[in-house]
């Protein structure tokens, strides 16, 4: 069985979330950029893969945990 999936939101330059990545917390600096920043959200863990009715939350999930943190 594999293990859930870590969550994170990578912010470029102008502090806006890029992307959300979906994958185990070991494998997170192969999607960040020169000049951007990782937020692995704390806590928040999903099996892949995922449908659409489960991505928007998880996406609405990042963009909070990256506000709340600025």
């Amino acid at each position: 069985m594999a293990y859930p999936s870590a969550v994170a939101g990578i912010v470029n330059s102008k502090g806006e979330v890029a992307r959300v990545v979906v994958t185990q917390p070991w494998l997170f600096h192969h999607h960040v950029k020169p000049g951007e920043r990782l937020f692995i959200i704390p806590g928040l863990r999903v099996r892949e893969p995922l449908s659409i009715g489960q991505a928007i939350p998880v996406i609405e999930a990042v963009k909070q945990y990256v506000e709340s943190s600025k």
